[in-house]
């Protein structure tokens, strides 16, 4: 088990000892995909009985065609010449009607296994607590299921065809060999080792190989999601050519591993095809020369030349399909290194739910540090009644964000607790927990759908009257009815067809339309200008009257009507009452109050 503290490491490397792919990593594969060809035991016990029966009806050919040329054609006996072709062609139908249906068997086999394993990979990260998604870069989370998954899907879609019919044609070729002359057959036999050692040398590399690239895609998905992201800073700044030149150089990082990947990858190939074609020589030579000395049938001869050819070529498709079994192992791994994650923040088993909010919320005597981090919050005792307004300011990096983190249950306590109504939340549910609560957190985050599904996110069984009052009371209602299709309005990605007041008006509405005891708002109104932040301050002000609101801001002029604001600084409390007490103190409260002031003013003198 592992820590999400000590997660995904995207510069993980392979030991010495994992580079090749044993017996024992083909067990890992098997054993991660086990429980997920569970449900399709059925099918794949139809999808044995068709292969074995492809394997036998391919097994009778060589047979079918000594007999043929040594007793149809050498012999002219029409007799045996006609059944051999009526059985070859009746054989050629069959065999082709039951490939047919393997290939769809198998198909929709592991495409449903595929499926069950993204979602299965999907849901685990739903799992993770914030530690998590602080502490793992997203690029390695994305290159899981793009990546990693393609890599699996080609991995066992390809199992059928490129391993197991190869592997049944290597078994019935090799008794056929000896049937048909013994000598002949342990000369071809020399095969195995050629295509089955000499590739192995190229096949350890191939796997280390495949690993690091695996690795260095999640890096450069990283990048590209981060640059995408940060391209109102990078336009702003100027830094499209450093922007390109870093990713110039991990992306050439990238084509260095791919290209020794691919070219060991090659040899793998390559190797195993010199192989055949040395031994082929030898026995077609020798083979040749014992049918012209009569010393075996011209039949023989030709048979045995197809069936090793056949068992040749096969043996080829398995060492082939060597690097894919790499590839497909090492995203294995990764994914068993992503599944292997437990979160850090779980109910303690048979955890009740927590019971509706009636009294108050406590900070008791509450510490708590980052995982790595050298800041410390501490000493933080705050009761909230309910129906009031607690504030909570500070300048930045003095611990106002781990305030919420800590009351959301994103973060436990390393000292105290927090309760509500008494009861320490750790030992509720979080779902009953968080059911009580909303956030309009300061970058809104809105889905790519419409405004009246964002709107129920907040309560996926409201109905459209809820969502029509809840944006009511967000004063967003009226604008989204000026729109030419309403409630049906798509947003965009991130809400990008909204206005920056508009999207954090929405995230209001999706918050209220929960219904919640306890409203928390993060910074909500810093990122927008100073017409529309006062605007949503009357609009969160008239919330406030009628539940529990905690709302953390380095804008104080959203806290002015707060029952009640604690000032933090490096982690700790240094001054609490309300803005007016806290003004006429002539601390840090008020020096920020000061400052915003001057600011605001220089502000509306520039306007007019």
């Amino acid at each position: 088990m592992i820590s999400e503290q000590t997660a995904v490491d995207p510069d993980d490397e392979l030991d010495e000892e994992e580079e090749d792919v044993s017996a024992d990593d083909v067990k890992a594969i098997v054993a991660f995909l086990a429980p997920f060809g569970k449900p399709y035991k059925l099918l794949f016990a139809l999808l044995g009985l068709l292969v074995l029966t492809e394997a036998a009806l391919n097994f009778s050919f060589p047979l079918v065609t000594q007999y043929l040329i040594d007793e149809g054609l050498i012999k002219k006996d029409w007799e045996a010449l006609v059944k051999s072709l009526v059985f070859m062609g009746t054989a050629a139908v069959t065999v082709s009607m039951v490939a047919l249906l393997a290939d769809y068997l198998y198909t929709r086999i592991f495409s449903d296994m595929v499926r069950d394993i993204r979602q299965h990979l999907f849901n685990h990260v739903q799992t993770m607590s914030m530690p998590f998604f602080h502490t793992t870069p997203t690029g390695t989370v994305l290159s899981r299921f793009s990546g990693d998954l393609v890599a699996i899907e080609v991995g066992i879609v390809g199992v059928v065809p490129q391993f197991v019919m190869p592997f049944l044609e290597v078994v019935y070729a090799t008794i056929l060999m000896f049937m048909f002359d013994v000598w002949l057959g342990m000369i071809g036999a020399l095969i195995f080792p050629l295509i089955l050692w000499w590739p192995r040398i190229f096949a350890r590399r191939a796997f280390t190989y495949a690993y690091d690239k695996r690795l260095t895609e999640g890096q450069l998905l990283g990048a590209v999601q981060e640059n995408v992201a940060a391209q109102p800073v990078i336009k702003a700044f100027g830094l499209t050519a450093q922007a390109q030149s870093g990713f110039s150089i991990l992306n050439t990082s990238w084509q260095t591993i791919a290209r020794r990947t691919n070219f060991t990858s090659a040899l793998v190939e390559r190797t195993a095809q010199t192989g055949l074609y040395v031994i082929h020589i030898g026995v077609f030579a020798l083979g040749a020369y014992w049918a012209y000395t009569e010393r075996i049938t011209v039949g023989t001869i030709i048979a045995f030349e197809g069936v090793f050819l056949s068992m040749g070529y096969a043996l080829t498709n398995v060492t082939q399909y060597v690097p894919t079994l790499a590839q497909a192992a090492g995203s294995i791994r990764h994914l068993g290194d992503l599944l292997a994650i437990r979160p850090s923040m779980v109910d303690p088993p048979g955890a009740p739910a927590l019971k509706p909010f009636e009294r108050e919320i406590v900070f008791d005597d509450v510490a708590f540090n980052y995982p790595g981090s050298s800041f410390r919050t501490e000493g933080l005792s705050v009761a909230v009644a309910k129906g009031s307004f607690l504030g909570i300011v500070g300048p930045s990096g003095s611990g106002k964000s781990t305030f919420l983190n800590l009351l959301m249950r994103f973060y436990d306590p390393t000292e105290g607790a927090v309760r509500i109504d008494g009861v320490d939340i750790r030992t509720v549910t979080q779902a009953s927990l968080r059911a009580q609560m909303a956030v309009v957190f300061q970058d809104s985050f809105l889905f790519n759908t419409s405004i009246a599904d964002n709107i129920r996110m907040g309560n996926p069984g409201a109905t459209m009257a809820e969502i029509h009052a809840a944006a009511t009371q967000a004063e967003v209602h009226d604008f989204i009815l000026s729109l030419p299709q309403g409630y049906d309005t798509q947003v965009g990605e991130r809400g990008g067809q909204l206005s920056g007041g508009q999207r954090q008006r929405v995230a209001i509405a999706r918050a209220l339309v929960r219904d919640p005891a306890v409203l928390v708002l993060d910074e909500a109104t810093s990122a927008l200008d100073a017409g529309t932040e006062a605007k949503l301050n009357e609009t969160l002000r008239r919330i406030a009257e009628t539940r529990t609101v905690v709302s953390v801001t380095h804008r104080l002029g959203s806290v002015t009507t707060a029952d009640r604001i604690i000032v933090l600084e490096h982690g700790r409390i240094v001054e609490s009452g309300r803005h007016q007490e806290l003004v006429a103190q002539g601390g840090l409260y008020a020096s920020m109050w000061a400052r915003q002031r001057s600011v605001r003013a220089s502000e509306e003198e520039e306007g007019e």
